[in-house]
């Protein structure tokens, strides 16, 4: 029991969990920030390829949480439940909601780029 609850507590996993956690939100906040910055510099020069690389970017950055988070899943003991109290129980549900929120955010990030590759940015 004690070599289990050790596997869950490592630092690699904790940061595999919290990343998974975190990278939706950021990657979604930079994204609308940065896509809204850019804008303007995208319609004055033309070079709308800005605006479609930093979607794919931070795209890809809300999947690398799901990764981690799907990564840190795998590395909790299988008998972990979603209501227990012992840091396996936690280290799982918290890779589930960080694949859910990672997914989620990717979702999001992806809804917002659709008018970067349809219209043009002055319009």
């Amino acid at each position: 029991m004690v070599e289990a609850q050790q596997s869950v507590d490592t630092p690699k996993m904790e940061f595999g969990v919290w990343w998974g956690l975190a990278a939706g939100p950021i990657s979604w906040a930079i994204s609308e920030g940065l896509n809204y910055a850019l804008t303007q510099h995208a319609c004055s020069t033309g070079h709308v390829y800005v605006l479609r690389v930093t979607s794919i970017v931070f795209f890809l950055l809300a999947l690398s949480g799901f990764a981690s988070s799907s990564a840190a899943n795998r590395g909790v003991p299988e008998n972990a439940r979603v209501k227990g109290h012992a840091p396996k129980d936690r280290a799982y549900f918290l890779s589930m909601v960080g694949i859910v929120t990672s997914l989620f955010f990717a979702l999001i990030v992806a809804a917002e780029s659709i008018p970067h590759w349809v219209m043009s940015p002055c319009s």
